[in-house]
This record gives C-alpha cells, structure tokens and sequence, in this order.
C-alpha cells in the first residue's frame, strides 16, 4: 500500500508546482500586457480619478466582473462595454482589447486582475481564452454593463 501511495503524492506535488508555475507565468504576461488598461483602470487598478467623483473606469479591486464567472470577464475584455448614459460616475467605455490580445495575453491580463488588487479568483489558462474567444465570434459590438450577465449566458447556450 506505501508503494502505491507515493507515486500519488509526487504526481500531486509536481501537479502544483506545474500549475503554481503557469499561474505565475500567465500573471508575467499580464502584468506586462496591463499596461494598456492602466490608462483608465490606472496602476493600482483602483480606476483613475478625474475629480473627486468620477473615474475613466471602475476598480477592478473587488470587481464582480472581474472574479465572477470567467467568461463574463473574457466577455467584457474582448467585446468591450458600452458607456452607460446613465451612470455619470464613469466617464469612459471598455475598448474590445480581442485584436490587441491573442490568447495567451487574454488569458495573463484576465489572470493577473483576477490574482491582484486584492482580488483571488481562478486562474484564466490560454486554452480557457480561446474558447471565450470562440463563444463570443459573433457579438460585434461592445455590450452594456447591464447585459455582460445575460449576453454571456445567452452565448454559452
């Protein structure tokens, strides 16, 4: 029986290593790739202050979007988000980033937000990214915050 449960540890150890190894690459390339949403997000990813009570974009610390459902996140990077006329706290729109990100950088920015900021959600791999990418093909517009939920939902059908 100890002959039989040591092969089964070392597999589980090499295992984490191996995905603690990903996680960290994937948030490499996300940092450097960040630097595109920290024109509106800014740097600490908190949203960047036009005044004292409006931002370009809302903080990504804590975001529903950003460490909920993955393809609701994906979802929003690839297509964008429109700007809500109602909501005058944020003054900018999510640009579609799906040309700017091949999967592997989706799949760090996704990984780094959703691992920084105070945020600890899931890791994003590249394989995920690509069937978001894939799922999402035919929305050609950015959508609204209001309806990044259902869109998603009504794609994944």
């Amino acid at each position: 029986m100890k002959y039989l449960v040591l092969p089964i540890v070392a597999a589980s150890i090499f295992s984490a290593s191996a995905d603690e190894a990903q996680k960290a690459n994937l948030i490499e390339i996300g940092k450097a790739n960040f630097a595109t949403c920290m024109a509106c997000h800014g740097p600490d990813g908190q949203g960047l202050a036009i005044g004292p009570d409006k931002k370009m974009a809302p903080s990504l610390a804590g975001s529903k979007i950003a460490t909920g459902d993955p393809a609701v996140f994906a979802l929003s990077v690839l297509k964008g988000i429109q700007k809500d006329p109602t909501n005058t706290a944020i003054l900018g729109v999510m640009a579609p980033l799906e040309m700017a990100l091949d999967d592997e950088k989706l799949a760090g920015v996704m990984t780094y937000v959703r691992s920084s900021f105070g945020n600890k959600a899931e890791v994003v791999t590249p394989e995920d990214a690509k069937k978001y990418r894939e799922l999402f093909k035919d929305i050609k517009a950015p959508v609204l915050r209001a309806d990044l939920e259902k869109t998603a939902a009504a794609a994944k059908k």
